[in-house]
């Protein structure tokens, strides 16, 4: 059974907005070079759960191609990343009681099989998926300005989300990410292996140890 990671990024909405997001979502697919017709009319279908019975999510799980905007021409067309789905939470309740009227927030992930991005589960990425994956956060970033976005292995699934939103568990537990201005106070203490730099979106960080050549140095 394949082993995935994912890049995460989160918005919230209520019923008259989610199927807004969702197509804010597909967009930014597109400008990320997917062409692929099925997921982008998936994403177009999505509806708010009408009852207990929907589920509250849903998975397109056929491969597809992005081409992260690059250097491109005849003779260095742009670079590929294979995705294997996209999957889409929607989260109703907090994960801690509360009394206040906390809303409600939609959960994509990009899913990509580990043996893409790497040799083995406990090896570096690859050197040429490092900028494309960079790409990807930063243009999911820049469009989901709330809680920024995250590379995440099977492990850290959701953990800064929940560590932002609800204040349990590491909002650390990612191997790239960007998050906002806004969201600094929850990353005041960076722990020791981490390494990060200034974007327009915000901060971005990585644990260099995952990385031969940390992802932004072949683009900057």
């Amino acid at each position: 059974m394949s082993e995935y990671a994912q890049v995460q990024t989160y918005a919230t909405c209520n019923q008259r907005t989610y199927s807004i997001v969702a197509s804010h979502y597909r967009s930014v697919l597109e400008q990320l070079g997917c062409t692929d017709a099925r997921v982008l009319q998936w994403l177009g279908s999505l509806h708010w759960p009408t009852s207990d019975d929907d589920g509250f999510g849903d998975i397109y799980v056929s491969s597809f191609m992005l081409a992260p905007e690059g250097k491109s021409g005849t003779n260095n067309p742009p670079a590929t990343l294979q995705c294997a789905g996209v999957a889409v939470s929607l989260y109703t309740n907090s994960a801690v009681p509360s009394t206040e009227d906390l809303p409600s927030w939609v959960g994509f992930d990009l899913l990509l099989e580990t043996e893409t991005l790497r040799e083995s589960v406990t090896s570096q990425y690859k050197p040429e998926v490092g900028a494309l994956l960079w790409r990807i956060v930063q243009k999911l970033a820049a469009a989901f300005r709330e809680l920024g976005a995250y590379l995440t292995d099977e492990w850290q699934e959701s953990q800064p989300w929940r560590a932002l939103t609800a204040n349990m568990g590491d909002p650390w537990a990612f191997d790239l990410a960007i998050f906002p201005r806004s969201q600094a106070i929850h990353f005041s203490e960076v722990p020791a292996g981490f390494q990060g730099t200034v974007t327009e979106q915000g901060f971005g960080f990585a644990q260099a140890n995952r990385w031969e050549e940390l992802p932004w140095l072949d683009i900057q």
